[in-house]
């Protein structure tokens, strides 16, 4: 592994601790955050809404994995992208499950797969980029 390799692993884990911090926090520290944030975009963004809102930061959340896990282990083949799009689905499923003992949190199988495709998609660009500068 090499030392780029290493520092995109290091900061797969850091992001991976936000996200799961995130889902541990209570339901109503995490809305206070989320209100916070919600209330500052609607500013510019009228037109979405809380649920929007909460929904696209899932998504951003699991995109910034998906490049940063791309980073740690960017191999090619088959057998790779399989790994990586398990590895996606199983962090998602972990991050749901920690919200079912949360206090006033629940799990949603939508969000596991809102969750995972904004790993893919961006694991996914990040792939086709790669194979067009070879």
């Amino acid at each position: 592994m090499t030392r780029r390799q290493k520092v995109f692993l290091a900061l797969t884990v850091l992001w991976l601790c936000v996200i799961w911090g995130h889902s541990m926090m209570p339901a109503e520290d995490s809305g206070n955050e989320s209100n916070f944030l919600a209330e500052w975009l609607m500013q510019y963004l009228p037109w979405m809404n809380d649920y929007v809102i909460r929904k696209v930061a899932h998504f951003t959340e699991y995109a910034v994995l998906g490049a940063l896990v791309f980073g740690a282990f960017p191999r090619r083949g088959g057998t790779a992208v399989a790994l990586t799009a398990f590895a996606g689905v199983l962090i998602a499923l972990i991050d749901e499950t920690i919200q079912l003992f949360a206090p006033g949190r629940s799990g949603q199988i939508s969000d596991v797969w809102l969750d995972f495709a904004g790993f893919a998609l961006l694991q996914l660009a990040l792939r086709l980029a790669l194979r067009k500068k070879e």
